[in-house]
């Protein structure tokens, strides 16, 4: 699928700058690195070299290499597919990996800017509304109706995502054919984001159907496992407080009610984990909680179905966590065998682009919570006083600086035709005889 990316172009140029220092600093690790691999003199130095980059190596490869050797504006984007909160909800997160936002730095240890917006869809009624990044990872405060689109994919291809490099962000800017266009919160963020000077490029986008079915990525059954065990949780902390008073009445034994709570506090324990902590870092929380309460010899009706749970739930996040570390394995060991996959056939995508698209799924699974990727209510206090700082300042300081370079702009050409017409007038100016 095809979508369009909107960048202010006075980033432009900074970035093709930046792209010379980022290829200086990327061929020298490299001929660094080599030479440090054939000064060793046996297999035992060559694997302490391995151990000592640890797995660092191959994300720098692969980033120093995109970042380096692509357009100043190259990028892939992918969509993940979510459940919602509530139920017939679904959400898609859209991320857009870019060669972008460098400008400030000439290191090559991130993937330039790895942004994302948030759509989700009323499966009974059709509709949708959509979350932005305003700033550094912080969603909109309030999401935007998307009335008149059939679908996610229909939105995509008819509104435009504009990049924000200064702020880390990325918006999905409606047509103006839309009425939601002309509110004035829409038409403050048009003029901030760049109306009279940018770029748009067309870029391909991996929908949540070539991820899920062709390269077997299910993040949705991984997250649904997680909503699904909170479900549980919350509805037999209501089955607890019925069994304490059946307990009053001796019907439920003393240490079946204390087992139960305990069972319960753990849980609620794993869920801070699951919403809180990336997939990498949850894995062996979850593995260990299922072993334990598989192994303890009480056994009551509530274990059972926590356990079936749990289950599920180690079950999709390894999973997830195996089939990122064989994309992005496969992408450089068997890289034509990669590239030619049914998930990207039909879109033109460099074979760099492709390796930053692995690259990029495993580091989301290493660097982002459940919360952070698609589900900004979940935040923790921290992550909601930023989402509220950045609500209320970034749109008025970048109206506050757009202001200024608009100002700047007008008395330079005032400036301009000043000093022409001046030097005009002492050219046509009679002599005096």
């Amino acid at each position: 699928m095809k979508a369009r990316l909107k960048v202010d172009s006075q980033w432009l140029e900074l970035e093709k700058k930046s792209m010379a220092k980022m290829r200086q600093a990327y061929e020298r690790w490299q001929s660094e690195t080599l030479q440090r691999a054939k000064d060793a003199k046996d297999l035992r130095s060559l694997r302490e070299l391995f151990y000592e980059m640890g797995d660092r190596w191959e994300w720098d490869q692969a980033t120093g290499s995109w970042l380096s050797k692509t357009s100043e504006i190259e990028m892939v984007g992918l969509v993940l597919r979510m459940p919602g909160l509530d139920e017939n909800k679904e959400r898609f997160v859209i991320y857009l990996v870019m060669a972008y936002s460098k400008g400030v730095t000439s290191a090559f240890d991130h993937l330039g800017d790895k942004e994302r917006i948030i759509i989700e869809q009323d499966l009974r009624q059709g509709s949708l509304r959509v979350w932005s990044t305003t700033g550094h990872g912080a969603m909109d405060l309030f999401p935007t109706e998307l009335r008149g689109f059939e679908s996610v994919n229909n939105s995509l291809q008819s509104c435009i995502l504009v990049a924000q490099p200064g702020d880390h962000a990325l918006r999905l800017e409606l047509p103006k054919s839309s009425d939601e266009y002309w509110t004035l919160g829409q038409r403050l963020w048009s003029i901030v984001t760049g109306e009279t000077s940018f770029s748009t490029r067309r870029f391909n986008l991996l929908d949540a159907e070539g991820i899920e079915e062709k390269l077997e990525f299910r993040f949705y059954r991984y997250a649904k496992a997680v909503i699904d065990l909170e479900h549980l949780w919350k509805r037999l902390q209501g089955t607890i407080l019925g069994a304490a008073r059946e307990a009053v009445l001796d019907r439920v034994p003393d240490h079946i009610e204390t087992y139960n709570r305990h069972v319960l506090r753990r849980i609620e324990g794993l869920l801070h984990v699951l919403w809180f902590r990336p997939p990498y870092r949850q894995i062996d929380v979850a593995k260990r909680l299922y072993s334990q309460l598989s192994s303890e010899s009480v056994a009551t009706e509530m274990k059972h179905e926590v356990l079936a749970a749990l289950d599920q739930l180690v079950r999709s996040l390894t999973d997830v966590i195996e089939k990122a570390k064989y994309i992005k394995w496969k992408s450089v060991i068997d890289r034509k065998s990669f590239g030619n996959s049914e998930a990207f056939r039909g879109l033109e995508i460099s074979d760099m682009a492709k390796e930053a698209f692995a690259a990029a799924l495993d580091d989301i699974l290493k660097e982002h919570t459940l919360a952070y990727i698609g589900y900004p209510e979940r935040a923790t206090m921290k992550g909601k006083v930023t989402r509220v700082v950045f609500g209320l300042l970034v749109l008025p300081t970048r109206l506050m600086v757009t202001g200024i370079k608009h100002f700047r702009q007008a008395a330079a050409r005032l400036r301009h035709d000043i000093s022409r017409r001046l030097v005009k007038t002492s050219v046509t100016s009679p002599q005096p005889e």
